[in-house]
């Protein structure tokens, strides 16, 4: 009996060693697998492409065809960024695809290419692909971009992608505005613009407000879009620094403010947005008031910028 538990416990003990033999293998073979990669990714920051190529050559893995194509975008060389995008294309990369996709179309180089790699990818089961391809091919249909215009076509990839994406959904607007594809309604994209407004997006806060001082689907209310306008010009937003400018050396929807009003002025400025009339406007300040503005010019922090959407709008390979 004690033989029998003797040769047990040597069967378990031969079973611990396999296993702990097995697992140190396994980390072994992760942590050396991951040194090409590290070698790679320090050649490419040091900048040193030929030998990243040379090793890619060489001991090449699917995914560094597309960091030499990231690479070469930061570097400003198109063309070499299309041939290596092209390279993870053919190793089934989906996202080669779309950003080789973006660059033809936003660089001007090859429109077909672009409509046919985005219709390729519009049935993706990627939402993030899909929803995009669509919002492309949205544009080529709207513009008639190598394809005949067809704004009801527009309108429905838009409408599709919008129920994935927030850039999607925000173009919308436009399209509700103005009649593209569909019948105007003002009142809906005025409900949508708040939607976006109310989340932070900057834009959409200038946007709603010039919305609600033109009356487009919402009621006119001067001292509603002055709130707005505040929230924007908070975050340094150039369009809402110079409508309050104007608003507040008027009197408009508030007590006129000739320190607000050149202190918003002199910021709108600084960020490279002129006016003729405002300028003239401005030069009519006592030196008192535009001293005053200076002091608060000079102390402005703009808050942080969490939503915006310019960002969004950036295409994915330059991001």
């Amino acid at each position: 009996m004690v033989r029998t538990f003797r040769k047990i416990n040597r069967v378990l003990d031969s079973k611990k060693i396999f296993l702990i033999l097995g697992a140190f293998l396994i980390c072994f073979t992760s942590v050396f697998a991951d040194i090409p990669n590290d070698k790679f990714k320090t050649l490419l920051n040091n900048n040193e492409i030929y030998e990243a190529i040379e090793l890619y050559n060489t001991h090449g893995e699917q995914k560094w065809a597309y960091w030499l194509a990231k690479k070469f975008i930061r570097n400003g060389d198109i063309d070499s960024a299309n041939e290596w995008y092209e390279e993870s294309i053919k190793k089934g990369d989906q996202n080669s695809k779309f950003e080789i996709a973006e660059v033809l179309f936003h660089n001007k180089i090859d429109y077909i290419k672009s409509y046919n790699y985005f219709y390729e990818l519009k049935n993706s089961s990627d939402k993030f692909l899909s929803s995009h391809a669509k919002y492309y091919l949205s544009i080529f249909h709207r513009y008639g971009i190598n394809v005949p215009p067809n704004e009801s076509v527009a309108y429905e990839y838009m409408t599709d992608a919008s129920k994935e994406i927030e850039l999607a959904k925000y173009s919308l607007i436009e399209y509700k505005l103005n009649g593209i594809g569909t019948k105007i309604d003002k009142k809906n994209a005025a409900l949508m613009m708040f939607e976006f407004a109310d989340q932070g997006y900057t834009e959409a806060e200038y946007d709603y407000a010039m919305m609600i001082l033109n009356e487009i689907g919402i009621k006119k209310d001067e001292k509603i879009a002055i709130i707005w306008l505040e929230r924007a010009a908070q975050k340094a937003y150039p369009p809402a620094l110079q409508q309050l400018a104007t608003m507040y050396y008027y009197g408009i929807g508030t007590v006129k403010n000739d320190v607000k009003a050149y202190e918003y002025y002199l910021l709108a400025k600084q960020l490279g947005v002129t006016d003729v009339e405002l300028d003239m406007n401005m030069s009519t300040l006592s030196s008192s008031h535009r001293k005053a503005a200076v002091d608060k010019f000079e102390s402005f922090r703009p808050r942080m910028n969490d939503y915006s959407i310019t960002y969004l709008r950036m295409p994915k390979f330059m991001k």
